[in-house]
């Protein structure tokens, strides 16, 4: 009888294991919210004002932590690969979309791969030209950039990004063919920009704009679907009769398989740090755009953008 006990219970202990462990606290220590790029861009800077709330909330530090390198896909790929606890998480922009699927030889699926936690911000783009550049309308750029075919050259952050798309948008408005110079950042991007090293680039309005009121660039368009409200005198590149639009959404991401209590845990808290006034007033002035707090309707986002950049690489 007590063999059949001792049997029993051994049988139990086995049972509940995986219960219990499911049942530990989260977080169990530090967090790190890896960041895909250079520090200074505004992807960086509202994960740093995610890291600052959620250490808060969370009772634990929450680190973000720089790993910028092929267009985003080093960091994204090295969260996917990390153990789905909640412990590593990314901070990423809808650009990984793109850049992951042009990348040559790449099984790199963030639509598989990663957990859609919690969207942050939508970020604006706004292209920019250097002053040396002779236009100040979109029609006056593709007049130039037809007469400087093979000459002109067009900064941007990677295979697939969306300031590569919005150089390969305008190569094709123009019926051209530009140089495309890639950098880690938009900080060291920025440096060349102003230096006229490069002539152009599709950056984020906050960024970008205070150079724009110094007079050290000149703007043309925004990249979004409809005028961005704070700038209604920019016409978008539709209207210019440039195929291209974009709204970066900067997102929280977790690997696959981190169980749905911590995904859900996360995203509430996260969703309650966005209402906030004081971070809501901060985002504003970045800019940004806040968005629907949702798990869902974050995922139908990016499936539409990985829908949309799987149609623009064919092109």
């Amino acid at each position: 009888m007590l063999n059949f006990v001792a049997r029993f219970a051994a049988a139990a202990l086995l049972v509940a294991a995986p219960l219990l462990g499911h049942a530990q606290p989260y977080p169990r220590g530090a967090v790190t919210l890896v960041v895909p790029y250079a520090p200074g861009g505004i992807t960086d800077v509202l994960a740093r004002i995610v890291a600052d709330r959620l250490t808060q909330k969370l009772g634990v530090p929450v680190v973000a932590e720089n790993r910028s390198g092929a267009g985003g896909t080093i960091a994204a790929q090295a969260v996917a690969r990390a153990k789905p606890d909640g412990q590593t998480l990314l901070m990423h922009s809808s650009a990984i979309l793109p850049v992951a699927m042009s990348l040559p030889d790449s099984t790199f699926d963030p639509m598989k791969e990663l957990a859609p936690v919690a969207f942050v911000a939508g970020l604006p783009s706004v292209l920019t030209v250097h002053p040396s550049v002779p236009a100040n309308t979109m029609a006056e750029l593709l007049a130039w950039l037809r007469a400087n075919s093979g000459k002109a050259n067009c900064g941007n952050l990677g295979e697939g990004a969306n300031d590569h798309q919005a150089c390969k948008a305008l190569e094709r408005a123009a019926g051209i063919q530009m140089t495309h110079v890639t950098y880690r950042g938009l900080p060291p991007l920025n440096i060349d920009l102003l230096t006229g090293t490069i002539q152009m680039n599709l950056g984020s309005v906050p960024v970008q704009m205070p150079l724009v009121k110094e007079g050290k660039l000149r703007a043309l368009a925004v990249g979004t679907i409809q005028r961005v409200a704070t700038l209604p005198n920019l016409p978008t590149m539709l209207e210019s009769g440039v195929q291209f639009d974009t709204l970066a959404k900067n997102a929280v991401f977790a690997p696959a398989g981190t169980p749905q209590p911590i995904i859900a845990r996360l995203n509430a808290e996260i969703a309650a740090i966005m209402a906030e006034p004081a971070v809501r007033t901060r985002v504003d002035g970045l800019g940004c755009v806040l968005g629907a707090p949702d798990v869902e309707s974050l995922r139908v986002a990016f499936q539409r953008d990985w829908e949309r950049a799987r149609e623009n690489l064919k092109r």
